[in-house]
């Protein structure tokens, strides 16, 4: 049965990450089951939950089974699926792919699709039939926007499902997020002997959008989230150029002598150094925030000094840490990133900070050691990442992959406890309830990999 002339020339999409690509050009895309008989893995995005459902859920039209026997695709490009895994801070959004396929291929008879997504309880309606497109909201599937109720967001990541395997050679284009990915993927067709299908950076036929950026802040060319390759390689960058920028460079104008001297200036007068002016009194419209950036910053400086552990510190680690949270949360600001000068819910903050880093420890101090530089910058660049561990299911991995040591390990504790005690206590009772655990298992990783 034909396509219906009002849904000719749509597309829908399968998005991977890039290390899947080589396992899908030898195999297919292939469905959970299949891969599992085959004994193929690739990096998984997929929540535990969720699959359990999809193992289980009965396709009730087609070749029908269950959903995992089948490659799920989605009719829209700006799929919140994608949104969550990039918020997750597990993945970098740069390495995703997409694979798109036309709608014509409906009309054949190992494909079935949904009106909502695959994993609803009670299960979607399934179709086989391209006369029941117009049952889908379209209006939702095509809709650019980012946030929707739970309705609404199931609606928009309605599916195509196709049975058991679809081989590459019926992709018919792929769209990757900027040039040197394009090159990535066709190394790995060239690699593969195979003609690879035609290529699309960041946008499709001019009208299908795909990646989440900070377009809202002017740089629409930068990932929401920086992931935990290019956070890494941010952090590290930015502390070997610090390095080789002081070693070169003699202002002979330094706002700050050292540390003790920047410590005592800041505590009397927070607005002396232009990033902390630049967040003072900025007010947030994060529900989790109840002070505005400036306040919440001297509530942790002050939970920092308070906490139990502080006193176990050597003198000049108490005085990186104190520095560390003057200086956690400057990539919130300047005020005027932010429209009517009101600060929004920006997990990314710490990755703002990075560049703010540098012209502080470069310009504004004369006299600071590679010690402090390392210390300061890991801290301020992973001040959430503990209890995003503990409480919200951030890879374990990444603390193990930035800290070289338990005082390191120490002191990022000691400060992500501090920012989770200024916030809410108890999000402080929950993350220290499994410090213990938590701390021994990265050790024990931290150890293996000297």
């Amino acid at each position: 049965m034909p396509i219906p002339n009002n849904h000719k020339g749509k597309y829908f999409f399968h998005f991977t990450h890039l290390e899947n690509l080589d396992s899908i050009i030898k195999h297919g895309l292939l469905s959970t089951n299949k891969k599992n008989q085959s004994g193929i893995t690739h990096i998984d995005i997929a929540t535990k939950g969720i699959q359990e459902r999809r193992s289980t859920m009965d396709v009730s039209c087609g070749p029908k089974g269950k959903v995992h026997d089948y490659v799920p695709f989605y009719f829209t490009s700006i799929n919140p699926m994608l949104l969550s895994v990039v918020n997750s801070k597990n993945k970098d959004q740069q390495f995703f792919i997409f694979l798109a396929v036309s709608i014509d291929h409906i009309d054949n008879a190992d494909t079935v699709f949904t009106d909502a997504s695959a994993n609803t309880d009670p299960p979607p309606n399934f179709y086989d039939s391209p006369n029941d497109l117009d049952k889908l909201d379209w209006n939702i599937i095509d809709k650019r926007a980012w946030k929707y109720s739970y309705e609404e967001r199931h609606k928009k990541m309605a599916e195509v499902l196709i049975h058991e395997k679809v081989p590459i050679e019926k992709i018919e284009y792929i769209i990757v997020w900027n040039d040197s990915i394009k090159k990535a993927v066709l190394t790995v067709f060239k690699q593969n002997n195979t003609k690879p299908p035609e290529i699309s950076i960041a946008t499709f036929k001019n009208k299908f959008y795909f990646y989440f950026t900070k377009f809202f802040l002017g740089r629409k060319n930068k990932s929401l989230i920086t992931g935990p390759c290019f956070l890494k390689l941010h952090c590290f960058n930015i502390i070997k150029e610090i390095q080789e920028k002081r070693e070169k460079e003699q202002s002979g104008n330094y706002l700050f002598s050292n540390i003790d001297d920047a410590l005592q200036k800041i505590n009397s007068n927070f607005c002396i150094l232009k990033e902390l002016n630049d967040i003072y009194k900025l007010q947030t419209s994060n529900e989790a925030h109840k002070d505005c950036v400036s306040d919440h910053t001297l509530k942790v400086v002050e939970e920092l000094k308070s906490g139990t552990d502080y006193p176990n510190f050597e003198d000049k680690d108490k005085k990186i840490l104190e520095l560390s949270a003057y200086l956690h949360d400057i990539g919130k600001g300047p005020k005027t990133k932010w429209e009517g000068g009101i600060q929004k819910a920006y997990p990314d903050h710490p990755a703002d900070a990075i560049p703010m880093l540098e012209r502080i420890l470069v310009e504004d101090f004369e006299t600071i050691s590679d010690y402090e530089i390392r210390k300061i910058c890991l801290l301020v660049t992973y001040h959430d990442l503990v209890a995003d561990i503990i409480e919200k299911k951030r890879d374990i991995q990444q603390i193990v992959d930035v800290a070289d040591n338990e005082k390191e390990l120490d002191m990022l504790i000691a400060l992500n406890i501090a920012d989770v005690s200024a916030i809410n206590s108890t999000w402080k009772s929950k993350v220290e309830t499994e410090l213990p655990a938590f701390k021994s298992k990265v050790l024990k990783e931290i150890s293996n990999k000297k």
